[in-house]
């Protein structure tokens, strides 16, 4: 078999680390870049049949990374962010990070043949954890997604 030119996202190609740490029974990682903080807009004077310019906003905001992991028996999700250990509930996330101090994230991307990329996601701040439950008969796993927010990303 040939090697396959596009990205593989599972089967282990890519990683997501928080604090150095890889992130264990990660299912789904959604990574909203930063958006401009006002949209674009023409610039058109009343004598003018076309825009003359258009201007940007010279700022962004936050991105959003949504994490989704497998609930396992003994421990919440979030538990597999360092230094959430032991916290019970969303509001007791937000206390404890106050501690944690500045916190980054990397997501490496591996090629078959070895190739490395990564991004470092800085100023991490976990948002909202998911602590609701949907269960019937035929419910196998329970997925459970955290929330952060991240002031900027540089790759390396």
């Amino acid at each position: 078999m040939t090697e396959s030119k596009s990205r593989i996202g599972g089967s282990g190609y890519t990683s997501l680390l928080f604090q150095g740490q890889r992130l264990a029974y990660l299912q789904v990682i959604q990574d909203t870049p930063p958006t401009p903080v006002a949209t674009a807009q023409a610039v058109q004077p009343i004598d003018e049949p076309v825009p003359v310019e258009i201007v940007t906003a010279g700022a962004v905001g936050v991105g959003t990374m949504r994490m989704t992991f497998y609930e396992k028996w003994v421990s919440p999700a979030w538990w597999a962010l360092p230094g959430l250990e032991g916290t019970n509930n969303l509001l007791e996330v937000l206390k404890r990070q106050i501690a944690l101090g500045s916190v980054t994230m990397q997501k490496i991307v591996r090629s078959p043949n070895g190739i490395m990329r990564a991004r470092v996601y800085h100023g991490v701040v976990v948002t909202d954890v998911d602590e609701g439950e949907n269960i019937n008969i035929g419910t196998m796993t329970l997925p459970k997604t955290l929330t952060a927010q991240y002031t900027h990303s540089t790759p390396v």
